[in-house]
């Protein structure tokens, strides 16, 4: 979905549709002298595949994660309906077929008869009807409930049979609401709905996915175990761990050592480094379905100004950033939609260049005056506001904020930054306590922004934080959606990068590449490899090199 799936390269960002505590880990290994580490990492059980990561997650149930962190997590346990295979093709996973009426409204899917819960209990489609109910119950406040508000009813129509009616007809009903996770009726029926946030099956999940969670140290590791009621047959790796891991020279000296086989979340600068490496790690470069901006408040007097924002964006030299923090490999951003989905990939927006001339007259024309220490102010409203961002974001984002605030700072808006915990920022910026946010949305194969720009999506419906109202941007987005074919839905979706663009919402900074290094000993078909998430989508059939 597109969701605010945050997290690649330097910094993490939320992904809409799963979801983080930032820790400070450290596996004793990448900090040893390399040559320790390498006999560490020798000793280390080779059945065993570890991944690095930014960041433990605060809970691994589908129906509560709202950050990137739980995405691979959840992946490992859990199924949906259907999955996603080659080229981002929708292919079915708990379910075996569906088909839909002629009208679109009315979807009849079968189900596989041969899967088990990991506690050995039967799926069937009472595990389907509870889902989807407790999704689409306000008293559960799933997080992304506004997102699927189309789905009128889901019905069993026998143990392994179920229907979905619609409201409308949506173009991403197979992608997104068929690929949401299972949750077990048999476990969490016994709790209210309103009482299910607070239940321990975040801690101790159970899913029908190729693993299981053997054990999880909060803030270090989490580890996995092949699920021997599996449907598909056991996972070739036996083990799998995931290791929180935030320093980034850290994690580059354990990919280098042996200590870990997979980091999906390298710098430019580490990028570089293991380049050198060949003979021991293999490199992934490919256009990433994220972007990453700073989220604006509409409620913060000044931010509900197009103008103040279009300063904002003409005020910062977002090139020069790249060229500096990324070292040239990445792009600046001009649109909601990455360049990586070429098909839906708008060029011709709104440009914001470098021009804090131009942004100091938007800023005149809008009665924003300068005042005696330089900031500017007009009829109470002074600018001035806090920057968000998460403590596991790497100096990146430290750097990044300090430049933001320094260009700023040149034109007359004042920015203090605020740096918290990961938990506290999606905390904070779904309840819309902030000024400015940095952020990061995307990992959908889709141009659909619905959940982040339609009015109708602040929250708990959706992921609107900014509190942004466009009715132009609402009839991309309703008719984008409930227009099938993709030749008729791409000129809603062009309008709508025109008319974002042209609002700026939110302020637009970069679009990343995703880099991932993986040890030579991890054998998988690189050929037909997706970024982000998607890259271990088939983990299960990976294998391992002695």
């Amino acid at each position: 979905m597109a969701n605010g799936n945050e997290g690649s390269a330097s910094y993490s960002v939320a992904m809409p549709t799963r979801r983080i505590v930032w820790a400070m880990l450290l596996s004793i290994l990448v900090f040893l002298p390399a040559g320790c580490a390498a006999s560490a990492s020798q000793q280390r059980d080779p059945h065993t595949l570890v991944i690095l990561e930014l960041a433990d997650t605060a809970t691994i149930d589908p129906l509560f994660s709202a950050d990137a962190s739980a995405s691979l997590d959840e992946s490992l346990i859990f199924n949906g309906l259907a999955a996603t295979g080659r080229n981002f093709k929708t292919v079915p996973d708990l379910a075996t077929s569906w088909h839909a009426s002629r009208d679109g409204l009315h979807w009849t899917v079968d189900l596989r008869h041969d899967v088990r819960w990991s506690d050995g209990a039967r799926f069937t489609s009472a595990d389907v009807t509870y889902t989807w109910r407790v999704q689409l119950d306000p008293q559960t406040a799933y997080p992304y409930r506004g997102l699927f508000a189309y789905v009128k009813s889901v019905t069993a129509l026998g143990p392994y049979r179920v229907r979905f009616d619609l409201s409308q007809t949506n173009a991403l009903f197979e992608s997104e609401a068929l690929a949401l996770y299972i949750v077990p009726e048999h476990v969490l029926a016994k709790t209210a709905d309103r009482d299910l946030h607070a239940s321990s099956f975040g801690e101790h999940p159970i899913g029908t996915g190729p693993y299981e969670l053997e054990r999880w140290r909060h803030d270090e590791e989490v580890s996995f175990t092949r699920n021997p009621a599996y449907y598909g047959g056991a996972a070739t790796i036996s083990r799998i761990v995931l290791r929180i891991l935030i320093n980034d020279q850290a994690r580059t000296d354990a990919m280098e050592s042996g200590a870990a086989d997979i980091d999906d979340t390298i710098s430019a600068d580490a990028y570089s480094t293991l380049e050198r490496d060949k003979a021991n790690v293999r490199l992934i470069h490919l256009p990433d379905l994220y972007n990453y901006f700073i989220y604006t408040n509409f409620v913060r007097g000044g931010l509900d100004d197009v103008r103040v924002r279009r300063a904002m964006m003409y005020g910062w030299d977002r090139k020069a950033l790249v060229a500096g923090l990324e070292h040239g490999d990445a792009m600046v951003e001009t649109s909601i939609v990455p360049p990586a989905l070429s098909y839906w990939y708008d060029p011709h927006v709104k440009r914001y260049p470098y021009d804090p001339a131009r942004a100091r007259r938007l800023l005149d024309d809008a009665g924003f005056r300068t005042g005696p220490d330089g900031i500017r102010s007009h009829g109470g409203t002074r600018l001035a506001y806090t920057l968000l961002i998460y403590d596991n974001g790497g100096p990146e984002l430290v750097d990044l904020a300090a430049e933001f605030q320094s260009d700023m700072r040149a034109v007359g808006i004042a920015i203090d930054i605020s740096t918290v915990d990961y938990a506290t920022f999606l905390e904070r910026t779904q309840a819309e306590n902030f000024d400015l946010a940095f952020s990061g949305w995307g990992g959908s194969p889709d141009p659909d922004e619905e959940t982040l720009l339609g009015s109708d999506q602040f929250p708990p419906n959706g992921n609107n934080v900014m509190h942004y109202t466009s009715a132009r941007v609402d009839r991309d987005v309703r008719l984008g959606l409930t227009t099938i074919s993709n030749a008729k839905r791409k000129p809603y979706y062009d309008d709508m990068q025109r008319a974002v663009a042209e609002d700026v919402p939110v302020l637009f900074y970069e679009f990343q590449f995703y880099r991932a290094a993986i040890s030579r000993r991890v054998r998988l078909d690189y050929a037909r490899a997706l970024p982000d998430l998607y890259f271990f989508r088939n983990v299960s059939d990976w294998t391992l090199a002695r």
